[in-house]
């Protein structure tokens, strides 16, 4: 459920306030030594408030002559568009979750407003997806929403329907940008049995990151011309110890596939406290219904091995794409969700048909050398052997005006992240983050040749 942000306060946030009325006079006084107040309920005792503020600078630069498609470039010949995309903006988001009313069945609400002020930006260099983009090609100078949902809680089960953020890794909305995605519908999640969480769920509407129209319809990560009305998924995660655990899912994108989800991961630790930990994972597309994508049997095939302890770790990845099409994933309109290949970057996936990919990471934790809060990560990724020389999809190859690879075709990312967390005083929880990202791949890739530069701050509050 979504209202426009001039409508005022999250239901939850108005529920929290006091209720004033007429007193009636001549009633007598009432004694209130031994009675409880109406506040003191699980409902509002267990009630959170959380607010996050980020502030977000990104910058990508299209490489040996490439250009920004977005904006009022759209209106320009592409000799005369720009060649890169910068913009500023912050971004706040306010999440209210109530407790549970007493009694067997409790019930509860949630609300969340989000809220986007650009600070830079221009017609010419929009596209980040920080901020949303009229038809005239402009960017907006702020915008925002409020949105909120109804819960009912049975044992450790809880039952949902209203505007969700779902994390699962056959539907998991977007959250790199300035504001998450959300999705309308409602969900099923249960803990009742120990070591097992159950999920379900089943949505019709999406809105953009970029974006305050709750009425979209989903679509892809390629950015496909189709819009699917409806979205779910059914699966759980079993944790045998906390080093060892297993997911399985299904994912639903009606009437263009059913993707089947598979995943593993164990960890051994020994006593110089150094570990090891194997990851695999793979997920499998198959058209459904209408088959709105056109024929669809691809599969991915991914593991991961890391090695470290408390300072350093090591990681190398494997991945491969068994089929004519990509490893596609469901979209919300501008952007792909969040899934768990082994091998995905700031900005490839590395899902192309029948791809290969290898990866290479080092993270370093500055704790143990006297710098706690401090953190680093950089990879590399390469992808090679793309294919799709067996394919008669035709949405794909609109999609990517052709979609051919040829024998030898190739990309590499390379991605770099300083991050560092305050930990005490005033600005404790505060975070900084610069990232940079390189691709390269050759003519033809759905991506252009770009760098990046992305700078983060987030401070979140909580009551």
């Amino acid at each position: 459920m979504k209202l426009p942000l001039m409508y005022g306060l999250p239901l939850a946030a108005l529920c929290a306030l006091p209720q004033y009325g007429l007193a009636n006079e001549t009633s007598p006084p009432q004694d209130t030594a031994n009675s409880g107040s109406v506040w003191e309920s699980p409902f509002f005792d267990d009630a959170k408030v959380s607010v996050l503020n980020r502030n977000y600078y990104f910058n990508r630069d299209f490489r040996h002559s490439g250009a920004n498609p977005s904006g009022t470039n759209q209106f320009k010949p592409a000799s005369e568009r720009n060649g890169y995309r910068s913009e500023w903006a912050h971004g706040i988001v306010v999440d209210v979750q109530s407790g549970y009313t007493p009694g067997v069945v409790g019930f509860g609400v949630d609300a969340q407003a989000l809220i986007g002020v650009r600070l830079d930006s221009s017609g010419a260099r929009t596209g980040t997806g920080l901020i949303p983009v009229g038809k005239d090609g402009e960017p907006a100078h702020s915008w925002g929403e409020v949105s909120g949902a109804v819960k009912a809680k049975v044992g450790k089960t809880v039952l949902k329907y209203g505007t969700q953020m779902p994390n699962v890794p056959v539907l998991s909305v977007h959250n790199a940008r300035l504001l998450p995605a959300t999705v309308s519908g409602v969900s099923l999640e249960s803990n009742d049995i120990n070591n097992l969480n159950l999920q379900a769920a089943w949505f019709t509407h999406t809105n953009a990151i970029d974006g305050t129209n709750h009425d979209d319809r989903f679509n892809t990560d390629y950015g496909l011309a189709i819009q699917a009305k409806r979205a779910g998924y059914v699966g759980g995660t079993y944790k045998w110890s906390p080093d060892t655990q297993a997911s399985v899912y299904v994912g639903h994108l009606k009437d263009v596939w059913n993707q089947y989800y598979v995943q593993g991961n164990h960890t051994w630790r020994f006593d110089n406290n150094t570990f090891v930990k194997l990851n695999g994972v793979g997920y499998w597309n198959r058209d459904t219904g209408k088959s709105m994508a056109g024929s669809i049997d691809s599969k991915l095939l991914g593991t991961n091995l890391t090695y470290g302890n408390a300072t350093h770790s090591i990681s190398a990845g494997y991945q491969q794409v068994f089929g004519d099409e990509p490893l596609d994933y469901i979209g919300f309109r501008t952007i792909g969700g969040n899934v768990n290949f082994a091998n995905i970057g700031n900005v490839s996936p590395f899902a192309e048909a029948n791809e290969k990919s290898w990866q290479l990471r080092y993270d370093l934790d500055f704790k143990t050398l006297g710098v706690p809060g401090l953190s680093f990560t950089g990879r590399y990724i390469k992808g090679f052997d793309m294919d799709n020389s067996g394919s008669n999809n035709q949405v794909y190859q609109n999609a990517l005006k052709g979609y051919t690879y040829r024998d030898g075709d190739s990309h590499w990312e390379r991605d770099f992240e300083l991050k560092y967390v305050f930990q005490s005083g005033a600005a404790k929880g505060l975070s900084l983050r610069l990232r940079q990202a390189t691709l390269r791949a050759s003519t033809g890739y759905r991506y252009n040749n770009m760098d990046e530069v992305r700078i983060i701050a987030e401070y979140p509050w909580s009551l």
